[in-house]
């Protein structure tokens, strides 16, 4: 199937080639939320040699090949219909590899016993464009996290839909410090043909098992940022002691600290 080459610059050596297909679908390009994650990871904030990462709605495998670049043994994955696309692009980019990467399928709301034990990353860039995903999406990502597994979210806030009431949806994210959260979440994301769905998603994840935070704009990379797309953190929550009642959460930890996943540097880190 005919395509054409992104190239993605890289701080250091050859840029990535990521080719991309005319047509099949939202997960044949390199969208600017994967450009965005794939940026930041280049950053340090996310110690990722040697480190387990696995990449959900992969794609191209964008993001989880510049992961492997930096040194995490990474699996990238999608549906069944992108694992040749992913399998082109990693070929083409494994001499720049200095961790491993491999390509795998999966299928949200499915067994995912294969990919066990828990990953110290979880990635996901612009992954939520039908509503019918989310419940699955939220039931993966339930059964792949561990206490200590970071989930790294970026998405484009989208509000080019036809409706009015749509676009005047938001993102709020609401902290109560020292010890309770209070998360009040809204936003948009669109697909390729413009139609936007409200989402509840962020807001479901927190209601019981996760915590979130957002990663501030002047931590991305200083080029590949924007106003509009936004990183998030997302975390398991702490289990509730009597001498800390809002658990051991990252919200109030430093933000300038680097994004290590708990087991890596202690608890009190995160009081």
């Amino acid at each position: 199937m005919a395509g054409f080459v992104r190239a993605l610059e890289r701080r250091a050596g050859p840029a990535l080639r990521l080719e991309q297909r005319a047509a099949g679908g939202v997960g044949c390009v390199v969208w600017d939320a994967a450009l965005v994650l794939a940026k930041f990871l280049e950053t340090g904030a996310c110690p990722l040699a040697r480190r387990r990462v696995l990449e959900l709605g992969a794609g191209t495998g964008a993001v989880g090949i510049m992961a492997a670049t930096l040194g995490a043994n990474v699996t990238v994955t999608d549906l069944q219909e992108l694992q040749e696309l992913l399998m082109v692009n990693i070929e083409n980019n494994k001499h720049l590899v200095t961790g491993s990467v491999r390509a795998k399928v999966l299928k949200w709301g499915e067994d995912v016993t294969e990919f066990q034990p828990p990953p110290d990353y979880i990635l996901m860039a612009d992954c939520i464009y039908y509503e019918e995903s989310l419940e699955p999406l939220l039931k993966t990502l339930k059964d792949l996290t561990g206490p200590d597994t970071c989930v790294l979210c970026c998405y484009e806030q989208r509000t080019m839909g036809k409706n009015p009431e749509i676009e005047r949806k938001y993102f709020e994210v609401t902290l109560n410090p020292p010890h309770s959260v209070s998360v009040r979440v809204k936003f948009c994301l669109g697909g390729v043909s413009g139609m936007v769905v409200e989402l509840f998603f962020v807001e479901q994840l927190l209601q019981k098992d996760f915590e979130l935070e957002k990663i501030p704009l002047d931590r991305h990379d200083e080029e590949y940022r924007s106003e509009d797309i936004h990183i998030i953190s997302i975390h398991r929550k702490r289990a509730v002691s009597p001498w800390n009642p809002g658990g051991f959460g990252f919200l109030g930890r430093d933000l300038k600290a680097p994004l290590i996943p708990p087991r890596a540097v202690g608890r009190d880190t995160f009081h």
